[in-house]
């Protein structure tokens, strides 16, 4: 699955949720994600990236802080992403800009996956609090 809008993944996935612990926006499946290819998708307006990162599934903004080229579009090494358009790097653990770059951080989105596979961002997007 490649670039994704809301309606595809509305089809897809279904309508937002909500169990209980606040809303949840279907957004992909594990099936859909590789550790060295980033899934975009589109959520409320805004560009995300999927990737899978020592087995977990992490969520960041998809654009970059430098100039808003759209990190899909570029590769992932090292357990970085690499922006396509000026190579800048990301930590793919934290989101932390790389070596040769005064940029801040990616922002990391809050999403979990359920026991079907389906991995969901919280709706309204919410990031995820640094860990200190």
């Amino acid at each position: 699955m490649a670039l994704s809008s809301w309606n595809t993944l509305f089809s897809e996935f279904g309508d937002v949720m909500d169990n209980g612990d606040g809303e949840w926006c279907p957004v992909a499946s594990l099936a859909d994600l590789s550790p060295d290819t980033p899934l975009e998708v589109i959520v409320e307006d805004t560009v995300v990236i999927l990737l899978k990162v020592d087995g977990e599934v992490v969520a960041y903004q998809g654009l970059c802080p430098h100039q808003f080229a759209r990190l899909a579009q570029g590769y992932v090494a090292a357990g970085s992403i690499h922006c396509p358009q000026h190579k800048a790097c990301f930590d793919l653990r934290d989101g932390v800009c790389g070596p040769g770059w005064m940029l801040p951080a990616l922002r990391q989105y809050t999403l979990r996956v359920d026991a079907a596979g389906t991995v969901a961002l919280a709706s309204p997007l919410s990031t995820k609090r640094p860990s200190i």
